[in-house]
C-alpha cells in the first residue's frame, strides 16, 4: 500500500516535491516538502516541527479543530495548528509562506473562531457516527 501525504493525500513522490517521513518515536507524519514547508530534501533523519520541539501529544493539539496528531505547525505562541486547517480557513495566514510557519490565527474574529471549532466538532462526530 502506497503512503500518502497527510496534507494533500497524494501518494506520488515528485522529484521536486518529495514525500518526507518524520522519524519521531510515535509520529506518523508523512508529507510532501511543499505541503509542509520543507525547503530542502533531508539528507538525514527528518523530524516534523512538533517532534523537533519535543512537544507531548497532550500539548500539541490543533487550535483550529478537535483532531489530534498529524502535520502540525507552531502558531508562535505555544499553540499548534494543522497545515490543512490553516489552508482552509481564509483568515489564517503563514508568517513565512515558504516554510509555512508560524501559522497566524489572530485575524480570525472571536465569534468566527468558535464557529470554526464547532464546525469541525460536528463534522467529525457525523463522519464517525455514519461509519
Amino acid at each position: 500500500m502506497a503512503v500518502a501525504c497527510k496534507v494533500c493525500s497524494l501518494t506520488t513522490n515528485f522529484a521536486e516535491n518529495q514525500l518526507v517521513t518524520c522519524h519521531g518515536e510515535k509520529c506518523d507524519v508523512i508529507v510532501h516538502q511543499g505541503c509542509y514547508g520543507v525547503t530542502q530534501v533531508p539528507t538525514h533523519e527528518w523530524y516534523c516541527d512538533k517532534c523537533k520541539a519535543d512537544v507531548a501529544d497532550t500539548e500539541g493539539k490543533c487550535q483550529l479543530c478537535p483532531m489530534e496528531g498529524g502535520p502540525l505547525k507552531s502558531c508562535g505562541d505555544g499553540a499548534w495548528a494543522h497545515v490543512v486547517c490553516a489552508l482552509y480557513i481564509p483568515e489564517v495566514t503563514f508568517g513565512n509562506n515558504e516554510t509555512m510557519e508560524p501559522i497566524l490565527t489572530s485575524a480570525i474574529p472571536g465569534d468566527r473562531f468558535r464557529k470554526v471549532v464547532l464546525f469541525y466538532s460536528i463534522y467529525i462526530n457525523l463522519r464517525f457516527c455514519s461509519l
